[in-house]
Parts: structure tokens; sequence; C-alpha cells
């Protein structure tokens, strides 16, 4: 294999399809030993910073840099881990750099602009050319991102001369950035993400979150864990699905996957019912992996859940109306007063999070969150933005059920991993109706809601993954059978 042979300095290989950007002459260890003394160095200076009381900004750069060194020498060496990494930081480092607002500037964030930067970088002074692997997913994923800067310029120009924008500027921009780098750590899952054992090690890390994120929604120990937003329905999700579709699972492994479903299911269904926003997700998610296992269990689980409300009845009307009252009636009186604003930038709407500006400016009274993705995107990107953002779910939702119908029987860990993508992928179309939790929006979950729709992000990329190396699995059978001499 050659590596950027029209360039002079040779590079060495790693692992057959692996390489290192390191010149051949250049030692890892010198590389590696001068980040830890770089980032040392930047540390001091942050340190100093604080002491010295001076402008914060210098502060919060020189707090990235150690970071931003920590990903060049990932970037030389292993750079197909910065997904891993980036979903380590996102349940496990819920912490961040404040940005003297009420939001802060969360590690996963940081991580995921310092990986996208690096990687273009590589392309663009390395590579000498932009591409990405090919799917039919990139022209709306791409096209949202674009349409995401054009609604920002656009709004910025077409502005309301009575709105105050001037206060309302740097939230538009935190906005932007998020709704960017959402999209792009799918692409970064997509483009790096090249074999079963890097989807393991997501998926087993996550696993892992959900395990002691139990002990943290039980009560029974506060810690550092993050599990907000679609958190919960990912971990019944991945667990379920793997449990139902890894079918040489053994036997320990699959009641552990059944358990920890069970128990977050118990949790949101049954402990938490009055958050329907809370459980609904979860319910849809292993409503379709049973469904594409058998119709049959379908049926069953269908007759066990109105079995479950017919007995709880009292209850669930009870539960019902609170949520009608508390969040069904005040949607739909949200949307209304979106509808005030959306009905008039329909092009390219508001800009990032720009609705609000207009609520504050002229009917502050009403000024409502509308509590979905869908009438958030719309009043954001106007019907441009909200049209690819919709074109790129739709394609995601297609190539999804097509791969699971395409593995359907091999029994294996791409299977058990495919269904449960797109059991979520559908999960999270029925969650973007009632949160925000795919875009934060900045006024209600703010840009640290990052580090929680990460997770969504990572793991509808799981769909492409999958779908592309099964097809080179099998491209390679064919033609090891191709070649081989005849009998």
């Amino acid at each position: 294999m050659t590596i950027l042979d029209s360039n002079p300095i040779k590079y060495r290989i790693i692992e057959g399809h692996k390489a290192s950007l390191l010149p051949a002459n250049v030692d890892p260890a010198k590389v590696r030993r001068f980040a830890i003394i770089g980032g040392a160095l930047m540390l001091a200076v942050l340190v100093g910073t604080i002491m010295g009381g001076t402008d914060p900004l210098i502060g919060l750069v020189a707090a990235a840099a150690p970071l931003a060194l920590l990903g060049l020498m990932f970037f030389l060496e292993r750079f197909e881990l910065a997904p891993l990494i980036v979903l380590l930081a996102a349940a496990f480092l819920p912490v961040g750099l404040p940005t003297g607002t009420g939001s802060k500037l969360v590690a996963s964030l940081i991580l995921t602009i310092a990986f996208v930067g690096i990687w273009f970088m590589r392309m663009l002074t390395l590579e000498k050319r932009f591409h990405l692997t090919p799917t039919p997913l990139n022209v709306p994923l791409l096209g949202f991102v674009v349409s995401t800067i054009v609604s920002l310029v656009w709004s910025n120009v077409m502005r309301d001369p009575l709105v105050n924008w001037r206060a309302f500027s740097p939230v538009q921009l935190a906005s932007t950035v998020v709704m960017i780098m959402l999209p792009a750590a799918f692409l970064l899952v997509v483009n790096h993400v090249k074999s079963q054992r890097l989807l393991m090690a997501m998926t087993g890390l996550m696993l892992l979150a959900g395990t002691v994120g139990l002990i943290r929604q039980y009560e029974i120990a506060h810690l550092p864990i993050n599990t907000r937003g679609m958190f919960g329905m990912w971990i019944i999700s991945l667990s379920a699905g793997l449990a139902i579709f890894w079918q040489r699972l053994p036997t320990l492994a699959r009641l552990m996957l059944m358990g920890l479903t069970a128990a977050w299911v118990i949790w949101g269904f049954v402990l938490h019912i009055s958050w329907v926003a809370g459980w609904l997700p979860g319910l849809a998610a292993l409503g379709v992996l049973v469904f594409l296992r058998s119709k049959k269990l379908a049926v069953l689980l269908l007759i066990v859940v109105v079995a479950f409300f017919y007995l709880k009845s009292a209850y669930i009307d009870t539960v019902v109306e609170a949520e009608t009252n508390e969040s069904g009636n005040t949607r739909l009186m949200a949307w209304e007063v979106n509808w005030r604003v959306t009905g008039k930038h329909l092009l390219f709407g508001t800009g990032p999070a720009g609705y609000a500006s207009y609520y504050m400016s002229y009917f502050p009274r009403d000024a409502m969150a509308t509590h979905s993705n869908y009438v958030d995107l719309l009043a954001e990107t106007g019907i441009v933005g909200f049209g690819l953002y919709m074109w790129f779910f739709v394609a995601l939702t297609w190539t999804g059920f097509k791969l699971c119908l395409r593995l359907k029987g091999r029994g294996d860990f791409y299977e058990g991993l495919a269904n449960a993508a797109f059991a979520g992928t559908v999960a999270c179309l029925v969650a973007m109706a009632i949160g925000d939790w795919l875009i934060p929006f900045a006024y209600t979950q703010t840009i640290a809601g990052f580090d929680y729709s990460v997770y969504c992000w990572i793991f509808m990329a799981a769909i492409v993954v999958i779908d592309n190396l099964t097809r080179d699995e099998a491209a390679s059978a064919k033609t090891a059978l191709a070649v081989q001499p005849a009998p």
C-alpha cells in the first residue's frame, strides 16, 4: 500500500490499512513527549492567567491548547480513535470551560471541534483534496451544514431593525457551532471507524456507561455520568438489539443485556411515567426491535402494554391529564406563537436560536420554548434547512432498514448493532417531535446539550459504517473466490 506517492517524504505504514502521518525519520515517542511538555506549559499559562486576572478569553485559549496538542498526537498516530474519545468525553467527562453565560463549553464539543479541524487540515495540507466516504447521506448532511451557515448570515442581513441583536450574537454563533459539529461528529464516525473492533469498543463503552448510569438514576450514588437526553433510549436500543439479534452471544451476556434493558424500561415507563418524553422514545426503539425480530412477539408485546394501560387506567388518566396540561396544550400554544415569527421568515429562517430575539422584542409574555426539533429547525433554518434535514433522516432510515433486511439471519454482532442503530434512529424521529435533544436549543438545553445530543449522531452513524464494512467484506469474499485456483 502506498500513501501520498506524490510526496517525496515517505510515511510509515502501520497494521496494513492504518497509516501514521509521521515522516519516517520522526520518532513517535518524541512527539508524545513534546505533547506532554507543551500541554504542561500551556496549563501553567492558564493558571497564571487566572491568578493574574487577565482577560478570560486568553485563559480559554490556553486551556484549549493541551487538548489541541492531544488531538494532534492522535491525528499523527491513531486518529481512528477520535470518535471513541468524543464518546468517552460525552459520557464520563461532564465538565467544561466557563463561557461567562449560563452555559459551558463541554469537553466533548471541544474535542469534536479539534478533531474535525485536524481532519480538515489533513485533507487540505497533506492529501491535497477534500474527500468523504461515499454515501447517499453526504449531500443532505453537508447541505444542512451549509444552509445553517446561510441562515446565520441571512438572519443578520435581513434582521428586523427593531429587534435587539447585539447581545444575542454570541449565543447565535455558539448555536451555529453546535448545529454544525453534530453532523460533523456523524461524518467523523463514518469516515474513520473502519473496523468491527472499534465498533465493539464504542458499543461496549456506551453499555458500560448505561450500567454505571443506573446507579445514578436509581439514586444509589451520584456518579459523574451523563445520562441526559436520549441516553436511556440508546442503552435500551443497544442492549436489547444485541440480546435479540446476536445469536452466538453467551447466555450470561444475553441475560445481562436483557437485565440492563429491563432496568432502564422500568426506570422510565414505570417509575417516571409522568415524563412521557423520557420513556416514549425508548419504548418505541424496543417496539421496533421486537417487530424486526418477530411479528408474533411484537403482537404479544403490544398486548402486554395495552394490558398495563388497562390495569393502571386510573393512574394513566391522571398522568396523561397532567402531561396534557403541562406540555401538550402549552406545546400547541408555543407552536402557534412560533408561527408568528416563522411565517414571516420561511425561506432561510431566523438563524440558529434566532426566533428567541424576536420573542423578547415583540411578545415576551407569550414566549415559550417549542420543545420540538421539527418546529425549531423550521424556525431557525427555514424550509431550505428543514427540507435538507428531513432528506437526511429519510435517507438514513431507508439505509438502515435495507441494511437490517440484508443482514437478516447472520446472527452476529453486525446484525445486532445494525438493528439497534436503526431502531434508535426511528426513536429519534419520535423524540424530535417532543423535545430538542438532537439539536439542542440554546435557551433550553444550552450549548452544553452537545454532550448528550452527540450520542444520537455517533450511533446513527453506525448504520453507514456497518453498511460499508459488510459490503467490503462481501466484495473481498467474492474476489478471494474468483482468484481461487480451480481444483
